[in-house]
């Protein structure tokens, strides 16, 4: 897996900035100018984000909201990339992965991506994959002794970090605080056994004392099985009388049975005759309702009928009147018309003024031109000729139109007697008719509310109906109190039978119940339980007077507190224990993992760890190799050395070694980061350490920050921050 491009959106002090990374990439800057926040960011990046604690720096920007970024991975001919932004104060983290390959492309989800990272975990990229002073620090001589410091480099070599030999010491150190040896009385378990051994030195003591008490005990024991035996019996009293006041609460239940028991229930109707006479007696009375109605509805037709039966609406239905009211309808638009004609009638005087002009012409003309005069004569004689044709068309037309408003005239006078028709216009005449014709149609309109006919058939109808209810069951008008007999008889039956169902569970229904003689059995029992009371009070007080006895001679720490305290003691005792052997189980269980560990991965370790430390030292430093399970380390004069002779800056190198021998042994494709764990190094052995770098590089990218300037300069792919 190789890390491409960092770009970050809001992360620490560092404020939107893209970095590109080669194969071996170095950040250079002094302090605080962002080298750990960049190795921060990856982290984050890969593995989520880590709220603020006082093992984790808070990396939230200060200038802007926007908290995260995006990392680009190639891994397998893949190309990932992550992004986590998170809104300050306002939002949670979001996360989105996005794999490439041969220009197809996928999302993971979070566990996924997790499950595609494994085994590189938080805990291992900071333990194992990041390289730092820190956590290449190995305790100083001062702490420990030459054997413990042999143990944990051996643990640090064989796991790639002292997590595990710190685990060890810190259960070894809770362990002996549990217990060491039996000599040291403070220690929780010595205590324990002191305190258990106290508690059964009072018990004896105490038994010893209580033993005088034993004749009173004994006696006591005695009356307190006598007062078992009396509350026993009071029980089974208790038990009869609740039994009978049971009973004797039900009496008048049972005495309702067996009153309703003597009776003949027998049902004088089935459950369907009782539906059918039902059924057919609201029909009677529905019909009987009907007829009721029917009837008072004919009476009331018949005399709106009466009153509506008067000369005047006896004419506005003859069929005449009918026919009337046709005809005037049909001949009222040739009635206006003649009436509009005979009223805008006038004589045409025309031609017989052009007459009169030709006869005074002409016989002006008669002296002085004969022709003329002629002339005149002939227009005279034409237009007396076309006079008189006229007149007489005119006179035809006027008696036309009068003979037409004759014949109207006529048949309007058979509404004479119904009207007052004077010499009134067509209009006010056709109006007054129609006023007559609207009476007409109010009077119909009435008179069809009226069916006389059809409701007295369906008064037949109806009482034919009924004979029939009748001819089926004659007694119908009895059916009420017949159904209310039947309904009764039916409760009856339903509360006997709820009754002997509610009953069985408290009497034997076989036997008669004799509610006297229960109350007398009753009262011999109450009796019985008084007597038995008395008694038990009795002995109750002689308990009571004795135990008063047994518990003034007894001191304040019973037996019974000092047995529950010595119960609560090895309690105390068994936890320590159980406590002690699991910290020396998990302690065993470790060295027996970190032997066979060793046996199975340490060689093929340490071959890779003295190669890299034969690079590091010039050839001073030839192989490390471990003998009796301790590491030693031999020189180039064939000396061999045990790691607590070597010089602070040769242990860190030695270290180092250890830790890129371990990370290559495990064969996983993940970049290396380096944070300033050289600043121990000589000059020679720095730039060896570079050279180291850079054959690494070939194989895995490396990742270094450090701010040592002289460093870099023989470095390739530097980022300044």
């Amino acid at each position: 897996m190789k890390i491409n491009q960092l770009k970050i959106e809001g992360f620490g002090k560092i404020i939107n900035q893209t970095y590109n990374l080669s194969d071996m990439t170095t950040f250079l800057g002094d302090n605080e100018t962002g080298k750990s926040t960049i190795l921060a960011f990856i982290k984050y990046m890969l593995f989520g984000f880590e709220n603020a604690t006082t093992a984790n720096q808070n990396f939230n920007p200060l200038d802007v909201k926007t908290y995260g970024g995006q990392i680009t991975l190639t891994h397998e001919n893949k190309t990932i990339k992550i992004e986590r932004i998170k809104i300050l104060r306002t939002g949670k983290p979001s996360f989105s992965c996005e794999i490439s390959e041969e220009g197809q492309s996928y999302q993971l989800d979070e566990a996924s991506w997790q499950e595609f990272m494994r085994p590189i975990t938080a805990k291992v990229f900071s333990e194992i994959y990041t390289v730092t002073q820190d956590n290449l620090q190995i305790s100083t001589v001062k702490d420990y002794n030459a054997d413990r410091l042999d143990q944990e480099w051996r643990m640090s070599a064989t796991t790639g970090t002292v997590a595990l030999f710190d685990q060890v010491q810190k259960l070894s150190k809770s362990r002996d605080q549990i217990f060491t040896t039996t000599r040291a009385a403070k220690k929780p378990i010595n205590q324990a056994l002191t305190d258990i051994a106290s508690v059964q030195e009072a018990i004896e003591k105490k038994t010893t004392e209580e033993a005088a008490l034993l004749p009173l005990m004994t006696k006591n024991a005695e009356l307190e099985e006598q007062i078992k035996d009396y509350r026993d019996q009071q029980t089974s009293l208790d038990d009869l009388i609740n039994q009978s006041k049971h009973k004797l609460s039900f009496l008048a239940e049972y005495q309702e049975y067996q009153e309703l028991d003597s009776q003949n229930l027998s049902n004088i109707l089935s459950t369907e005759e009782a539906d059918n006479l039902r059924r057919k007696h609201a029909l009677h009375e529905k019909y009987n309702q009907e007829i009721r109605n029917l009837n008072q509805k004919i009476a009331a037709d018949s005399i709106a009928i009466e009153n509506l039966d008067t000369p005047k609406n006896r004419f506005l239905q003859d069929e005449e009147t009918l026919e009337k009211f046709y005809q005037l309808k049909l001949e009222y638009p040739k009635a206006i018309s003649a009436e509009q004609q005979i009223a805008q009638f006038k004589f045409s005087k025309h031609y017989l003024i052009i007459t009169i002009i030709a006869i005074i012409l002409m016989g002006i003309s008669l002296a002085l031109k004969p022709f003329v005069a002629i002339f005149f004569l002939i227009i005279a004689i034409v237009s007396g000729i076309s006079h008189y044709k006229t007149h007489q068309l005119e006179r035809q037309e006027l008696a036309k139109n009068e003979a037409v408003l004759a014949d109207f005239d006529q048949k309007v006078a058979y509404f004479n007697d119904m009207i007052v028709l004077d010499n009134d216009s067509v209009n006010t005449k056709i109006e007054n008719i129609t006023l007559l014709e609207k009476e007409l149609q109010e009077l119909r309109i009435t008179l069809s509310q009226y069916h006389p006919k059809e409701s007295i058939e369906k008064l037949s109808a109806l009482k034919d109906l009924d004979n029939a209810i009748f001819e089926e069951i004659p007694d119908i008008d009895t059916a009420p109190k017949l159904l209310e007999q039947w309904a009764q008889q039916s409760r009856d039956l339903m509360r006997l039978t709820r009754l002997k169902e509610q009953l069985s569970k408290i009497f034997d229904l076989s036997i008669v119940f004799n509610g006297y003689k229960e109350q007398k059995q009753l009262d011999q029992q109450v009796a019985e339980k008084t007597k038995i009371t008395q008694e038990l009070n009795s002995v109750i007080d002689e308990h009571s007077r004795n135990l008063a006895v047994i518990n003034q001679q007894k001191t304040d720490t019973t037996l019974i507190d000092l047995a529950a305290k010595l119960a609560r003691k090895k309690a105390t005792l068994r936890d320590y224990l159980v406590d002690f052997a699991t910290k020396t189980a998990e302690i065993k269980l470790i060295g027996d993992v970190m032997q066979s560990l060793s046996s199975e991965t340490l060689p093929d370790i340490l071959h890779r760890a003295s190669l890299l430390f034969r690079e590091l030292t010039n050839n001073s430093w030839q192989e490390i190799y471990l003998d009796e399970d301790i590491l030693w380390v031999k020189n180039s004069r064939k000396q061999s050395l045990r790691l607590i002779d070597l010089s602070t800056g040769t242990r860190d190198q030695l270290q180092l070694a250890l830790r890129l021998a371990f990370i290559q042994s495990k064969k996983q494709e993940f970049p290396i980061f380096l944070d300033d764990n050289f600043l121990r190094f000589d000059k020679t052995r720095r730039l060896n350490f570079g050279k180291l770098l850079q054959t690494i590089a070939q194989d895995r990218q490396i990742i270094l920050l450090t701010s040592d300037q002289d460093f870099t300069l023989e470095m390739e792919g530097t980022i300044k921050l």
